[in-house]
């Protein structure tokens, strides 16, 4: 039975170490983003003031 996490381990491995970088800056990125919503949404809605449905 094939693995998927074997799978995604070749794939990583065959990588360049530019390409490593820029997954790993992605993924920190992401999870910046996840925890930061509230803010980022908030401050996106009110820099778009046709867009704020909160008042």
């Amino acid at each position: 039975m094939n693995n998927p996490f074997k799978k995604l381990k070749d794939w990583y491995s065959e990588q360049t170490p530019t390409t490593k970088g820029f997954i790993w800056i992605g993924l920190l990125l992401i999870i910046g983003i996840i925890l930061r919503w509230d803010y980022i949404s908030k401050e996106v809605v009110s820099a778009f003031g046709f867009l704020n449905f909160n008042q």
